[in-house]
């Protein structure tokens, strides 16, 4: 394999990338789960072991979000007791149904690492590790405190993210959140609103539909009214970083048998709001105008994921000192950004400044032969490093 970067460096990377993706970590999404330790356990222990030669500089908590899930918080001492630097990234992964027999199979193609979790979102935590690691190797103390979150659970309920905001016993004065941006801040984002709607009618034989009511037909009205509800959102609402307001229909289940008229019909919905729209509020306005656009019986579930979106100021200090460090490392292209998707960073967001910002492009998360660049892996750790550094002074 050719590798420009510098070989010590993608050498490590590669090595700690390779034995992250081979570990299932794989978030059962509400599914079924036989094993008895947490879906993250495996991947901790991974970097539990390749810290251990620096361990006389770092502390380490595992903190129990869930029975299934827990965060690995790793603690580097500062020169002051400024607010800590908050850096995170996800050791969960989505399902590999599709490719299960290859996609905990780490392997090279080229200067890309291929499998599960490569992109989204294990380079992001292997770059900060080696970010941390290296500081440690040089004897350098970072003029604030570094807490770096190997979280669990972001790509379901996002339980880790708001365990270790329960458990904080620090005040942080930035947060940096691995994702894969191709290095790219990405200064805001969406929030998500996940339910079910049900749509509910009156059984009959399917030889008489007249004497029930056809629940699937009338959820029929019910998505057609969402589509317009969302041009209607679009209209209103807009932002410089990203598409606007989206309400998708993600699963649809109606009926008992094949011989009657279904009485109940189910959609979950995934509502994506901008930046400056609440969540809670937009959500009881959607419910609200079904209301008034149908006069059928219907009934919405409780919240499966409430997150809130980024809103970080792109005018701030904070981000022009970011985007300098990543420009420093990856070349004057890179640019302040928005995202359609959301992240763990919401959830501080109120609390200090804060960024999404990785290795690795979107595209790839989620896919068969998912893959993210050795080269991009080890320029993040460098903008990493740069940034334990650097904002102190804010």
């Amino acid at each position: 394999m050719r590798m420009t970067a510098t070989s010590d460096a993608a050498t490590q990377a590669i090595e700690l990338l390779t034995a992250l993706v081979r570990v299932d970590s794989i978030n059962p999404m509400g599914r079924p789960r036989s094993a008895r330790y947490p879906v993250e356990r495996k991947a901790i222990e991974v970097i539990e072991d390749w810290l251990t030669p620096y361990r006389h500089r770092l502390t380490l908590e595992r903190q129990s979000c869930s029975p299934e899930h827990e965060n690995l918080v790793i603690r580097l001492a500062g020169l002051s007791d400024r607010p800590v630097g908050l850096f995170e990234a996800h050791l969960d992964t989505v399902p590999a149904d599709d490719w299960a027999e290859r996609a905990l199979c780490p392997v090279l193609d080229g200067e890309d690492l291929v499998g599960r979790g490569a992109c989204d979102d294990k380079g992001s935590v292997v770059a900060m590790v080696l970010a941390l690691t290296r500081l440690v190797e040089t004897d350098t103390v970072p003029p604030r405190p570094i807490v770096l979150v190997c979280a669990g659970d972001e790509e379901y309920a996002q339980t880790g993210i708001k365990h270790f905001r329960t458990a904080l016993r620090e005040e942080i004065g930035y947060g940096i959140f691995g994702e894969p941006t191709r290095l790219h801040p990405v200064v805001q984002h969406k929030g998500t609103i996940r339910w079910d709607l049900t749509v509910h009618g009156a059984s009959a034989h399917t030889s008489r539909p007249e004497l029930g009511f056809n629940a699937v037909l009338g959820m029929v009205q019910v998505i057609a009214a969402l589509g317009r509800y969302q041009e209607k959102l679009q209209r209103e609402w807009r932002n410089p970083y990203m598409t606007g307001p989206l309400v998708t229909v993600t699963m649809i289940h109606g009926g008992r048998t094949r011989n009657a008229t279904p009485d109940e019909c189910t959609i979950a919905i995934d509502f994506r709001v901008l930046p400056d729209m609440n969540p809670d509020s937009e959500k009881n306005a959607l419910i609200d105008y079904l209301s008034e656009v149908t006069d059928l019986r219907i009934t919405h579930g409780a919240n499966q994921l409430m997150t809130p979106p980024l809103n970080t100021n792109p005018a701030s200090p904070f981000c022009e000192r970011v985007l300098a460090a990543c420009r420093q490392v990856a070349g004057d292209g890179i640019e302040l950004r928005g995202a359609p998707y959301g992240t763990d960073a919401a959830w501080v967001s109120d609390l200090c400044p804060a960024v999404v910002l990785g290795p690795g492009d979107i595209a790839s998360a989620h896919a068969v032969d998912e893959r993210i660049s050795i080269r991009e892996v080890v320029d993040a750790a460098k903008i990493y490093q740069r940034i334990m550094l650097d904002l102190h002074t804010l």
